[in-house]
C-alpha cells in the first residue's frame, strides 16, 4: 500500500469517523445537559405555587415530579453513556492524527525530513499508534462495565478477562 492509499483509505476515513463521532457526542452531552438545566429550573419556579389555590394548581406536584425524574433520568444517561468523555478523547484523537498527518506531508519533524520509505512506515506506525488508543480505550470501558455489571449481580468479577473475542474487527 502507497502512501496516497493509505492516507485516503485509513486515515482520512479515520479522521472523518472522529470527527463524526465527537460531533455526535457532543450534541448528545449538550442536548442531556440543557434538559437537566431547564427541567432543573423548571422546579425552581414551579416549587413555590405547590400549595397555591389556583384552578391549575392542581398539576403543580405533577410536574414537580416529572422534572424531577427528569434531572435524574438526564443526569444517569450521562454519566452512562459518558458523551463528553468521548466527545472529548474522540476530538483529543482527530487532533492528535491530524498532526501527524500533517508533519508527514510537510516533512516537518526530523524523522519525515528525509523522506521515502521510512519515512512512510514511521507515518505509519505513529499514526496506527495514535488510532489503537481508541481501541484500547474501548477495549478498557468494555472490561470496566464488566466488572460493574459482576458486582452489581453479587458475582466476582473475572480477573484477567480477555475481552478480545467481543471488540470489533479492526479495519485492515
Amino acid at each position: 500500500m502507497d502512501a496516497n492509499a493509505y492516507l485516503s483509505d485509513r486515515v482520512d476515513k479515520q479522521l472523518d469517523w472522529l470527527g463524526k463521532s465527537s460531533s455526535r457526542s457532543k450534541r448528545s452531552y449538550m442536548r442531556y445537559r440543557i434538559c437537566s438545566i431547564l427541567l432543573g429550573a423548571l422546579i425552581t419556579i414551579l416549587a413555590p405555587y405547590a400549595g397555591s389555590r389556583h384552578p391549575w394548581s392542581s398539576w403543580i406536584p405533577l410536574l414537580l415530579q416529572l422534572s424531577g425524574a427528569g434531572v435524574a433520568v438526564s443526569g444517569s444517561l450521562l454519566a452512562l453513556n459518558q458523551h463528553q468523555e468521548n466527545w472529548l478523547r474522540y476530538r483529543q484523537l482527530k487532533e492528535n492524527l491530524e498532526r501527524e498527518k500533517l508533519l508527514y506531508l510537510t516533512e516537518s519533524q526530523a524523522e519525515y525530513a528525509e523522506g521515502g520509505a521510512e519515512a512512510f512506515h514511521e507515518f505509519v506506525r505513529r499514526a496506527e499508534a495514535i488510532m489503537s488508543e481508541e481501541r484500547a480505550s474501548w477495549a478498557q470501558q468494555r472490561q470496566e462495565y464488566a466488572k460493574s455489571e459482576a458486582v452489581t449481580a453479587g458475582k466476582q468479577p473475572i480477573q484477567g478477562g480477555n475481552l478480545d473475542e467481543s471488540l470489533p474487527p479492526q479495519e485492515s
